[in-house]
């Protein structure tokens, strides 16, 4: 089944989310009110235009197909605030809310986007968009993007932690990990200051989630990734967390257990 038609054929039920990965940090959920919430959609070849590194990995979708009503930024790198995309998305879409630190809000304003668009979220911030609770939690990606955040999402009573690109930071995480987490989306890809497989871990076991998906691999070949050291670290590690390495492009229907 073509990505497209999976996105539109997925109706959760209440109580329900359809979780989706793009690829790299991007994720799309879906509710049971329709709502998309699309979460540091990739969807271009801007890292290989400004920095040089080829994706290996396809997008799943047409940048044009993208058509959510809430977009969810963590901070200003390429293949998180993709800017050969994100302006056409949100003026296709008027009613479409962009939330992003504050170097996000600013690119986004200097590209012209629609100020009535934008909502300036920073880490300590919360807001309600639709269906979807949001907070900004501490993140660290070093100097370059000081205002990088992780993101606190709840919908249909489960709460998703995405702790963004981040090195491991036991006592500034603990405050999100302490929240009764449902899943749990980390990178693993352990270059340019995120954690590596056993720092996810790590953070795994601080936060004693009910299911973590790992991503930020796969997409370029300098930004690391060892999806087999993160099983093997799981399951020595932490053998009685749940995980589960999502396709591209693949589907997760989750009622507080993964049941498709």
């Amino acid at each position: 089944m073509k990505f497209m038609d999976k996105l539109a054929c997925c109706r959760p039920e209440p109580g329900e989310i359809g979780i989706f990965w793009l690829g790299q940090a991007g994720f799309l959920l879906k509710n049971s009110k329709g709502e998309i919430l699309a979460i540091d959609p990739y969807l271009s070849d801007a890292v290989e235009r400004i920095c040089g590194l080829k994706r290996m990995m396809m997008a799943v979708m047409e940048p044009e197909e993208l058509n959510p009503d809430y977009v969810l930024i963590s901070h200003h790198d390429e293949d998180h605030l993709d800017m050969d995309v994100i302006p056409d998305i949100l003026k296709r879409n008027p009613d479409t809310k962009l939330l992003g630190p504050s170097t996000v809000y600013r690119m986004c304003r200097n590209a012209g986007i629609n100020q009535g668009q934008l909502i300036e979220f920073n880490e300590g911030e919360k807001t309600v968009c639709g269906g979807y609770e949001m907070e900004a939690v501490f993140a660290d990606h070093g100097d370059h993007a000081p205002d990088a955040i992780g993101m606190l999402v709840r919908t249909e009573g489960h709460l998703l932690y995405f702790s963004g690109d981040t090195s491991y930071q036991c006592e500034r995480m603990k405050y999100a990990a302490d929240q009764d987490i449902d899943i749990l989306v980390v990178p693993i890809n352990g270059e340019y200051g995120n954690m590596n497989a056993c720092e996810a871990v790590d953070l795994v076991n601080l936060t004693k989630p009910k299911l973590t998906i790992p991503s930020h691999f796969w997409t370029f070949i300098r930004h690391g990734g060892e999806p087999y050291l993160f099983d093997r670290e799981m399951r020595l590690e932490a053998p009685d967390m749940k995980f589960y390495f999502m396709c591209q492009g693949e589907m997760l229907l989750w009622n507080g257990k993964r049941n498709k």
